[in-house]
């Protein structure tokens, strides 16, 4: 098995090659897969204080900024109940959206897309 680390642990390695957002939508691979992100949140502040996200995605505003509206289950508790508020377990958005880039693959693999192009 070859480690993704080239470079020794106690020596700096090289910089990979920054692979640019394509702010395209791409479609999703699979069913039920979170959508990705199509813009850059390098500077996004998302902690237990502020979620920078929600400026734009949550109900309450999503329809004015043109931005796409959460979906109603990150207004759920774990119980199933209704929230007016993103839920504590869905608020860290980066868990499950990651921006989109072609990139190429870390690791070699033969997964095949399902969705239809």
């Amino acid at each position: 098995m070859r480690a993704l680390r080239i470079a020794p642990i106690d020596s700096e390695g090289t910089v990979p090659e920054i692979y640019h957002q394509d702010e395209k939508r791409f479609s999703r691979s699979y069913r039920q897969q979170p959508p990705l992100i199509p813009h850059s949140i390098a500077r996004y502040q998302i902690d237990l204080r502020t979620n920078q996200c929600l400026t734009c995605h949550d109900w309450t505003v999503a329809g004015e900024r043109g931005a796409p509206t959460l979906s109603m289950t990150h207004y759920m508790d774990r119980e199933g109940r209704q929230l007016d508020r993103v839920a504590g377990t869905r608020w860290f958005c980066n868990q499950c959206h990651v921006p989109q880039a072609d990139a190429p693959e870390l690791v070699e693999n033969t997964f095949e897309s399902t969705a239809r192009n």
